[in-house]
């Protein structure tokens, strides 16, 4: 059986990895190297690093984090710690060294690019000009923008626009990453610093004009603006996923950000993808089982996040400074709480409602949780 791998990031090297031995499988990447252009923070999970480590060196681990620091808008912070740890990895080594393993059991074609298919054959061009490959099945692992999804007719999911600098920053604590939050920083999700020792990368994601809000960050925030300290060494934009669609029709399947998976209520999307891939390489070459199997594993965790992710349009600016009160509170719950599982949420909640004790705020959060 053949099968063909649009993308070579870590959606198409994962899927390609977990077929092997169940299919011959080509891989093909319009770029000229895996892990360009970024668009990533790459903030990852311990566990997901963990499961990762199957395939990449330490090459790729650039920092570990402890915990967040979460900001209202009037710069006030609240430290927070969950149960599990996060690792920062560099992206384009970690693309590499993920698309060298998948090429052990899989042909590579690299700056080779879909141009459209039909179900049977792929319409590729590549360094010399424009050919056919057929296939069996073929995975569209070609990010946001899938021609895959797009050629074969799938539902898109609802796109956020990212915009990410690193520069020179003073961190308040170089394994702490800053979550900040407020109208002037995004219309519906957050900012960002994550730290890199002398260096950040500092982003925000927004429905809209992520430029405007990266500025705001930068030159007004009352804590960001005094610590930056200039020295901008990379740009980075991108889109990101709010949502997953239906990834399965016919032989092909969507996997990563073409399926739109990704944490709601982060943007995030390793951990994700890579369940994905595992339960492609189980199921495969029953692509319903495979999409029956993932949903039943993760879609408690996408209708919570989905729920989490709203919390960003819901509340206001005066929300986030009572929240970040009450989190000076929360220490001792925190530990429950695992960034891979928004579902770890609900176990705090009864002790959220002794904490909050502004009515109009609770309402507001369990409106949210139970839509």
């Amino acid at each position: 059986m053949k099968v063909l791998v649009t993308g070579g990031g870590p959606a198409g090297s994962l899927a390609a990895i977990h077929l092997a031995g169940k299919a011959e499988v080509t891989v093909i990447e319009e770029h000229q190297s895996a892990g360009f252009p970024v668009q990533c923070a790459g903030l990852i999970s311990d566990s997901c690093f963990d499961e990762l480590r199957r395939f990449v060196s330490d090459k790729c681990l650039l920092n570990r984090i402890k915990g967040a620091f979460v900001f209202a808008p009037d710069g006030s912070f609240v430290e927070l710690k969950g149960k599990s740890g996060a690792v920062v990895v560099e992206r384009k080594i970690l693309d590499v060294e993920l698309l060298r393993k998948a090429a052990e059991n899989a042909s590579i074609r690299i700056k080779t690019r879909l141009l459209s298919c039909d179900g049977e054959k792929a319409l590729l061009r590549g360094t010399s000009g424009k050919n056919y490959l057929s296939y069996d099945v073929i995975v569209g692992a070609d990010g946001a923008a899938s021609t895959v999804a797009r050629t074969l007719s799938f539902s898109r999911p609802r796109m956020l626009s990212a915009l990410q600098v690193e520069c020179r920053f003073e961190a308040i604590d170089e394994h702490m990453v800053e979550l900040y939050f407020g109208r002037d920083y995004s219309d519906c999700f957050f900012a960002y610093a994550v730290p890199l020792g002398d260096t950040a990368r500092i982003g925000v994601v927004a429905s809209s004009e992520p430029r405007r809000y990266l500025e705001g960050l930068i030159k007004k925030h009352p804590s960001v603006s005094k610590r930056v300290k200039g020295g901008f060494v990379e740009l980075n934009a991108g889109a990101i996923p709010a949502n997953l669609v239906d990834f399965v029709k016919g032989n092909a399947a969507l996997i990563g950000d073409a399926a739109g998976m990704v944490k709601p209520y982060t943007g995030g999307g390793l951990y994700y993808l890579l369940v994905a891939a595992k339960v492609l390489g189980e199921t495969f070459p029953d692509l319903k089982a495979y999409k029956k199997r993932y949903i039943k594993k993760m879609g408690k965790e996408y209708r919570i996040g989905e729920r989490i992710a709203s919390f960003y349009s819901v509340l206001k600016d005066d929300d986030y400074i009572t929240l970040v009160k009450v989190g000076r509170s929360m220490q001792g719950i925190m530990p429950e709480l695992h960034m891979d599982r928004p579902s770890s949420l609900l176990k705090i909640m009864p002790l959220l409602g002794k904490l909050i004790t502004h009515p109009r705020l609770y309402t507001k959060i369990c409106r949210a949780l139970m839509m």
